[in-house]
């Protein structure tokens, strides 16, 4: 939930976010009703909806909290605003606050107030008597605001104190143990008690929030097929049948459909193929005109493509997903197939394109299975925001069979364009985490309230584990239906005083069948004494999928079966000897093999008394369900010989939650031999306790519930307002991309423009991914470091020859400040950046530095640094690398860092864990910090990173030149974030790229993880201006926050006061002067006098002329800008540049290393048109030889005209 606006006075507090602290105006949030004032009498409409309730919930819970004990006996603090839950500004009807003894002087809401989310409420407190009526208004000035936003909020007007008297509350009877036991609150009142309940149960409920389907919104169900059956009826027109298709889930899917469709009265619009091929357009109408009426959208694939993707589907990823690699790891291995590949996307896009022109951004689409991995990626490109889930019902392959998939990236990245992806199990959901971690990078995330996912590219992707859930009542009735009853009996009749194992199976190698008859035919071997007493049933049907020949499989199935089920000409089934039999009767195995409706698979396992399931890999595997449904009713009913039992493949999904069954390894024959005798031997007693459990699973589950429950979290899981997502990338590994609303390309003309205008020019580059290509990768020393720590190596990169000559032009400005931050050592960056003059060097993140200004001596931030702490780093680093494979140890001068981004991500991460740990046993003491971050662990020295550099240099070059107005700073990796958060916290809202209107201090999104909270205080204690040390850096003199950055001599003439400085000289601000009073007409006024300090505009206000003249009084060359009398400073231009389209505290990006070498090429062309332009007499009173077009020069400073010419920069 997002924070509301805050406002002076009132304290709003959204679930999960931190609280902030109230403004102190008039009264005080210990409010003062002495001398009341009445509330403001506007009343304000709420803030328009964005998109259909698309920003969020419907409705937000309020509660109220403020701080007052100057109240008499029997009166008491009421809630008065702009809506009638609050009186409507009536105090009589206002919201009535109460306290107690243990809580007072806070007067709390005991009541949630429900308001219209992002709804402006405008409130003040009032005082009343017994009677109700008005006794005084609160003494503040207007009146309190906030905007509702989130499923609830506190407003606390009591600076926290309700949260510290339930938090922190003292025990009055133990008060000398107070040192020694953690205080605990006496609660002495039952009202208290429950407002505590409340309380708790609130922040319990925050955790998983409130997330409704929007009365407006659809769910768009997208599966293979639509879960109906088109039939043709008299007349050749094409009918809906009544009775749903029993094949794969669609038995299921058609009356949860309709469930949801009535209880919630919430549209659901399915997308699918009809079942159906027709070439006529007149035909396809038709059939859209009949389903449109049922909401169903169909899908007309081309046949001949529609047959490459099945093909596709079933004999390439069905056995992939279930772990079979035949492709791959035989003597003679498959060729991709390149052509069922292209029809697989091109299938995908169609259902894609069948479902945008009927959705928009705020309903939720909901795609089923594997055979539309692809469609979210088509989605996403044509609808960026749309609120995607899918759910994957067969399992996921292991990592290793994963990653040997040509199509591995594309797979990944269409599952990764969804908000939300569901797994039957968590083992599927395992090997998809360690899959995406392994070719994707991207790390698992785990969130309060049990949530977790993926953090991918600025997006959250939550992963939902809830497998498939039965329609056991649906299924009850059915079973009691008299068509399944007296199948039932008839099967029973076939094999009468035997004892049935049933089995209903597709045909292909991953169901076991033959490990099943084997394993049989052994059991009856060594009991013999069941011999003619147990028989298996085995149900089957030919399948499309699989990886080998179905007519084969068949043919050996045949081999070991004794006779056939078939049904005959009077509809009843009967035994069919095999081929070269006679009398099957007597049989071991019986096998029918067809397509058979649910009823007759009902029938059988009502007729059966063990279920015998030897699936080698199965998703979830419904059919032991189906059996444990059929006998619900066995202790009333009997139809067996003995009372059921379940037997159970370990590698079916549905093993891992079916407690009450036996589970075998269908590979072990043996073990396979003794559950079948253990399941006809086991004492009644225990076969129903197990029956028992099964059964309470599969009838406590509820269909309708994870159907819900799975929309309602896709709904919360929905993308960010206020986030600008883009998708990168080509073909189909595409990836998205989430960032804040202002992060955009580096406008280059704006750069050129503010870098034209500016006088006081700062300029930070990072080295390595910024100005020269990042190599680092390249250089790897592997195995355990000999020596010690001074013989660790750095290699790097060194930026080019035309890069070098950029900087040299950039340098030679007088008016710039190029410094080059790096984590590279002094020696390092002198041999790359030597033949550079006037080049700022940082080094190490800024612990060793040398600035144009301070001399070409190298300072450090810290007087006589111990470095004894690194000794210990490194010998433990050492003993990490001997035992983690593919790491290795990195010196960074200042800093050391154990890399183990190479060896196995998790291994590296256990590992990493632990010494971390002992890092921070052994460095307790040592001023270091240490960072666990992605693919390394780093210790160095406290408060040492970019952001602190470069908010120093700021500070340096502002105190002896006055305001920087111009900063361009470009970095590339996570150090290089700290740079553009302490630019942030520096400038604030001036920064380029930001609205002035918005409140957020940092980007949501950062992919920063080397800052630490110590080191973000020390940015903006630098950004303070407080900073302090023996540093060149800092002044004494001039780092005083008491000195103020304007100048008093702007004041006395009563205008207002802009920022100080300009290197163009004088004493005067360097900013607009934005407000002339009544002044119409002033003489010629310039910006480099005493009053002005460089070339910085003035502005015009109302209907004042203001007259600028080229010499001559206080005439200057500023740019003109019409504020229509709105007051305010100078603005900075602040560039924040990441090189790479990611999250990024930034506020811009450039794609490459290529396009910041673009960059400085066009700031050194300007540097060199702009010095052909300006003649040898620009600073001349006249202007010198204006021929060729040649504009006036500004004039020069007062202070100049006392010592000759404008002296240029002095040199350090």
């Amino acid at each position: 939930a997002a924070a509301a606006a805050p406002s002076a006075g009132s304290h709003a507090r959204a679930k999960g976010r931190a609280a902030w602290m109230p403004a102190r105006g008039a009264g005080g949030p210990m409010a003062s009703f002495a001398a009341g004032r009445r509330p403001q009498q506007l009343r304000l409409k709420p803030v328009k909806e964005a998109a259909s309730s698309s920003s969020g919930p419907l409705t937000t819970k309020v509660h109220f909290r403020v701080a007052y004990e100057q109240v008499n006996l029997g009166e008491s603090v009421r809630v008065v605003g702009n809506h009638p839950l609050i009186g409507d500004w009536v105090p009589e009807n206002g919201l009535k606050l109460t306290t107690t003894e243990d809580i007072f002087p806070c007067w709390i809401s005991c009541e949630q107030i429900v308001f219209e989310s992002n709804f402006q409420v405008q409130y003040k407190y009032v005082v009343v008597g017994e009677d109700g009526q008005l006794r005084a208004w609160e003494d503040y000035t207007g009146n309190r605001t906030f905007l509702t936003s989130g499923a609830e909020m506190a407003v606390e007007d009591d600076e926290g104190q309700y949260r510290q008297f339930v938090a922190n509350g003292e025990d009055d009877d133990e008060e000398e143990d107070a040192d020694l036991v953690e205080p605990v609150l006496t609660i002495k009142t039952p009202e208290m008690r429950k407002l505590m309940f409340d309380h708790k149960m609130s922040m319990v409920n925050d955790l998983e929030g409130s997330f409704k389907i929007g009365i407006h919104d659809t769910v768009f169900m997208v599966a293979l097929s639509l879960p109906i059956k088109l039939i043709r009826g008299e007349g050749g027109s094409w009918q809906l049948d009544n009775k749903a298709p029993s094949d794969g889930r669609n038995f299921a899917w058609l009356p949860l459909v309709r469930e949801f469709r009535e209880r919630t009265k919430k549209r659901v619009v399915c997308v699918g193929w009809p079942g159906v091929h027709v070439d006529s357009f007149r035909e396809k109408a038709e059939i859209e005109r009949l389903l449109a009426k049922h909401d169903y959208i169909p899908v007309f694939p081309p046949q001949q493509d529609f047959d490459k993707y099945v093909s596709f589907c079933t004999t390439f990823l069905w056995p992939v997903f279930h772990d079979v690699m035949m492709f791959f790891q035989t003597s003679k291995p498959l060729a991709f197939d390149e052509q069922g590949w292209a029809a697989y996307q091109y299938i995908n896009n169609l259902y894609a394109n069948a479902v945008v022109p009927h959705t928009h951004e705020t309903d939720l689409i909901w795609i089923h299975d594997y055979h539309l991995l692809m469609t979210s990626t088509f989605i996403s490109r044509k609808l960026v925001k749309a609120n995607i889930g899918f759910y994957l019902h067969t399992p996921f392959p292991s990592s290793d069979s994963f990653k040997s998939l040509p199509i591995r990236e594309e797979l990944l990245s269409g599952m990764l364009c969804t908000d939300q992806i569901g797994f039957q199990f968590f083992a599927y959901a395992r090997n998809f985490l360690i899959s995406v971690k392994r070719v994707c990078g991207h790390d698992p995330s785990f969130k309060a309230g049990g949530f977790f996912g993926l953090e991918c590219n600025g997006r959250h992707i939550m992963i939902r584990v809830a497998h498939f859930v039965y329609p056991y009542l649906d299924t009850k009735q059915v079973v009691l239906a008299t068509p399944v009853q007296r199948q039932a009996v008839q099967v029973r009749s076939l094999f009468k005083d035997k004892i049935i194992f049933v089995s209903m199976d597709r045909c292909d190698n991953l169901s076991g069948l033959v490990p099943k008859f084997r394993a049989f035919k052994r059991f009856l071997y060594q009991n013999q004494q069941y011999k003619g007493k147990a028989v298996l049933v085995q149900y089957t049907f030919e399948s499309a999928s699989g990886y080998d020949s179905t007519d084969c499989l068949l043919s050996t199935l045949k081999d070991k079966a004794d006779g056939l089920l078939e049904v005959a000409s009077d509809g009843d089934l009967a035994i069919t000897p095999m081929e070269g039999g006679t009398d099957a009767s007597n049989g071991d195995i019986f096998l029918r093999i067809e397509k058979v409706s649910r009823d007759d698979r009902l029938a059988l396992f009502r007729a059966g008394d063990v279920l015998l399931d030897t699936s080698v890999k199965a998703g979830l595997n419904l059919m032991p369900f189906e059996f444990i449904s059929a006998h619900h009713d066995e202790e009333e009913h009997p139809l067996g010989v003995m009372p059921s039992a379940v037997i159970i493949s370990e590698f079916s999904g549905c093993s891992r939650v079916l407690l009450g069954s036996i589970r075998v390894n269908p590979w072990n024959t043996a073990d396979l031999v003794s559950a079948c005798k253990r399941a006809i031997e086991m004492d009644p007693t225990e076969k129903k306790e197990f029956h028992i459990c099964n059964l309470q699973y599969v009838s406590g589950s509820s269909p309708f519930e994870w159907f819900k429950d799975f929309l309602e979290d896709l709904r919360r899981n929905r993308k960010k307002e206020g986030m600008r997502f883009e998708a990168v990338g080509f073909g189909a590994k595409i990836r998205h991309i989430a960032m804040t609303q202002n992060f955009q390309k580096l406008p280059t003309e704006s750069v050129m423009a503010a870098y034209r205008n500016a006088k006081n020019r700062v300029l930070l580059f990072d080295n390595e991914g910024t100005l020269a290509s990042d190599t680092r990768n390249l250089f790897r020393e592997y195995g355990a470091p000999k020596g010690d720590v001074s013989d660790l190596k750095s290699h790097g990169s060194a930026p080019d020859e035309r890069v070098l000559e950029c900087l040299r032009t950039l340098c030679q400005d007088q008016r710039n400040t190029v410094v080059i931050l790096s984590g590279r050592d002094q020696n390092m960056l002198d041999q790359w950046f030597g033949s550079v003059p006037r080049l700022g060097l940082a080094a190490e993140r800024g612990f060793y530095y040398r600035l144009p200004m301070t001399g070409n001596t190298w300072h450090c931030m810290q007087t006589n640094p111990d470095y004894t702490w690194q000794s210990y780093a490194f010998e433990i680093m050492r003993q990490y690398v001997k035992r983690t494979q593919g790491s290795f140890i990195e010196s960074k001068g200042s800093a050391l860092v154990w890399q183990y981004r190479d060896a196995d991500q998790h291994f590296g991460s256990w590992q990493a864990k632990e010494l971390s740990t002992n890092l921070k046993d052994l460095l307790f003491g040592f001023d270091v910090e240490i960072v666990n971050g992605k693919g390394h662990v780093e210790v160095k020295l406290r408060g040492v990173n970019k952001g602190v550099a470069c908010t120093r240099v700021l500070a340096k070059v502002t105190q002896l030149f006055g305001e920087v107005d111009f900063v361009l700073c470009i970095g590339d990796d996570r150090s290089d974030e700290a740079m553009f958060e302490a630019l942030t916290a520096y400038f604030g809202n001036d920064e380029e790229g930001n609205d002035s209107t918005s409140s957020q201090g940092r980007p949501e999104v950062s992919t920063t993880d080397e800052t630490s909270e110590g080191a973000r205080s020390e940015i903006d204690a630098a950004a303070r201006g407080v900073a302090t040390g023996s540093s060149p850096l800092s002044s004494p003199s001039t780092s005083d926050p008491t000195i103020p950055r304007t100048s008093d001599t702007l004041g006395s003439l009563g205008l207002a006061k802009g920022r100080t400085g300009g290197r163009g000289g004088g004493f005067g601000g360097a900013g607009t002067l934005s407000s002339l009073g009544s002044l119409n007409n002033m003489g010629a006024m310039g910006a480099g006098g005493p009053l002005g300090g460089g070339d910085r505009s003035l502005a015009r206000l109302g209907s004042g002329n203001l007259s600028f003249g080229g010499s001559g009084g206080l005439g200057g060359s500023g740019v003109l800008e019409d504020l229509s009398g709105g007051g305010g400073g100078g603005h900075q231009k602040v560039f924040s540049c990441t090189v790479g389209r990611k999250p990024s505290a930034a506020k811009f990006y450039l794609d490459d290393v290529d396009e910041v070498s673009e960059l400085l090429g066009s700031l050194k062309s300007q540097h060199d048109r702009r010095s052909k332009e300006v003649p040898q007499s620009y600073h001349t009173w006249s202007g010198g030889d204006m021929r060729k077009g040649m504009r006036v020069g500004s004039m020069p400073a007062l202070s100049s005209l006392a010592y000759g010419a404008p002296t240029a920069r002095p040199k350090p």
